[in-house]
């Protein structure tokens, strides 16, 4: 624990150090905010549309929030399963009704364990390294924790496959808003109008004039370019992009209808060889028979952490594989082998490998959350309106603490807060808007927004990162040590900690 404090301490003073590197004052103050672009339908995008329309504060602003996404059409079978948390805990301060109706897609979440293959001769085929109970190891710490992740007697953290909640928030969103998700739109450009922000697409089409552009675009992010460079390169671009050089390759089994029904659901973690797994089960939305979901991580054999090796110089990077392209030859043929070659127990793992019906993989990227360029920026020419970043556009990290969706919808309240706060800034009366006294710039509020939400994604970034590399230890002493690490943080309260600072929401 004192070594996670620690870094939550360098973290907090870097932070101080970050947030005064973007303290450019700006006297001018940008015009009310009334019609935004999201551009993303993801899990941050639809989250965000829900923040600006089908929130409690919205009402008062009267937010006319625009979707665009590059894809042809939602993909609600795309994906793996997660784990929603401090996530599913932010949704129910957007919206009471829209955290019911996730709530009742996935399946309530108890139990997470870490198995490795036995150290011993032993009967068993695994040896058991940590079981934490959610409930009672929240009501352990305590403070925050408990009371942002128990509500009303019930623990916020429930299983849910990805498509499932992408469908439930699409489902639920104002019918008027719902009508303003476009599909086949890819950006290429952000110009300045008279009145606004016009946003370019691939298609020949444009739209606008809008107020602020947010890029919930994911880590392969169009946005994101634009706030670093000012353009747009044809076919993307992946600014300040790391490959991890671990992969993951995801065998996801459909519920049936002879399948017994599931009242909750636990995580359980294999440790092998350079390689680990993660099985359970996932609600698959509201009256679905929920679906079981087996994920493998190993080492790129071609890389040495984001470093390629000398003798693999043809080797390429894995894509990242954003839109969840199934690859049902490759990965289905080779998974369930890699599994026993690295010796993990495959007690749950292997029957849903062997009997998946649908596979894909993933190459694990991330963005240096040491950069300095920022998540927002003003356009030139456009009366003081910003473009800003959110969810995997503005923080990419790798999924070992199973964050990023929960990050992602924590980002959406966050800067919706902060439109909210700009916008009764600008109907104030004109008396109250100087001096001392004067409300801050929409500059200097999307600034606090983006120091709010940088320090725990950066804690969430560089903790994930280590857990990557020390879970896929390669076999000797590195496995034996990090069997033995999990052995030691679950007896002395180190993985409840960290577990729990980054399930806690920070808004």
């Amino acid at each position: 624990m004192k070594s996670a404090a620690t870094l939550h301490f360098l973290l907090s003073l870097l932070a101080l150090k970050y947030a005064a590197s973007l303290s450019v004052s700006n006297s001018k103050q940008s015009p009310q905010i009334e019609k935004v672009a999201i551009i993303g339908s993801g899990i941050c995008g639809l989250s965000l549309a829900h923040a600006l329309q089908n929130s409690k504060d919205s009402a008062k602003c009267n937010i006319e929030a625009h979707v665009f996404d590059s894809r042809k059409s939602f993909n609600f079978g795309a994906g793996a399963g997660i784990q929603l948390t401090g996530g599913l805990a932010t949704l129910r301060k957007i919206n009471p009704d829209l955290h019911r109706a996730v709530t009742n897609a996935g399946l309530p979440l108890k139990q997470i364990r870490s198995r490795c293959k036995p150290w011993f001769k032993s009967e068993k085929p695994f040896a058991t390294l940590l079981e934490m109970n959610l409930e009672e190891n929240i009501k352990i710490a305590g403070g925050a924790a408990e009371e942002e992740l128990i509500v009303d007697g019930k623990v916020q953290a429930c299983a849910i496959m990805r498509g499932a909640l992408q469908e439930t928030l699409m489902n639920t969103l104002p019918e008027k808003c719902a009508e303003r998700v476009q599909f086949g739109k890819l950006l290429t450009k952000i110009d300045s109008g008279s009145d606004g922000l016009i946003c370019q697409f691939n298609d020949g089409t444009q739209a606008g004039p809008f107020d602020m552009v947010i890029g919930s675009d994911g880590i392969n992010s169009a946005v994101k370019e634009y706030i670093n460079t000012g353009s747009i390169s044809q076919g993307g671009k992946k600014e300040g992009t790391i490959y991890s050089g671990i992969r993951v390759q995801y065998a996801i089994q459909d519920g049936k209808s002879e399948d017994e029904d599931a009242d909750s659901s636990e995580l359980v973690q294999y440790f092998g060889d350079a390689a680990y797994s993660l099985a359970g089960i996932y609600g698959a939305g509201e009256g679905k028979k929920p679906s079981k979901g087996a994920f493998l991580i190993f080492k790129d054999p071609a890389w040495n952490g984001p470093f390629k090796k000398k003798d693999a110089v043809a080797a390429e990077k894995t894509n990242e594989n954003a839109d969840w392209n199934q690859d049902v030859e490759s990965v289905g043929s080779l998974m369930y082998q890699r599994i026993k070659d690295s010796e993990v127990p495959d007690i749950e793992v292997g029957p849903i490998a062997q009997n998946a019906d649908r596979f894909f993989e993933l190459g694990v990227y991330f963005h240096n959350p040491l950069s300095l360029r920022g998540w927002s920026k003003e356009v030139q020419g456009s009366d003081s309106r910003y473009v800003v970043l959110a969810g995997d556009a503005a923080h990419a990290m790798p999924p070992f603490l199973g964050q990023g969706s929960n990050q992602a919808i924590q980002d959406a309240y966050c800067l919706a807060s902060k439109i909210f706060h700009h916008n009764a800034n600008v109907a104030a009366p004109i008396s109250s808007q100087s001096g001392e006294d004067a409300p801050k710039s929409l500059q200097g509020l999307l600034k606090e927004y983006e120091t709010t939400r940088w320090l725990p994604t950066a804690s969430i970034t560089f903790k994930s990162i280590f857990l990557g590399y020390l879970e896929t230890g390669e076999k000797g002493f590195l496995s034996s040590f990090r069997d033995a690490f999990f052995f030691v943080a679950g007896k002395v309260g180190i993985a409840r900690y960290v577990f729990l600072d980054a399930a806690t929401p920070k808004l």
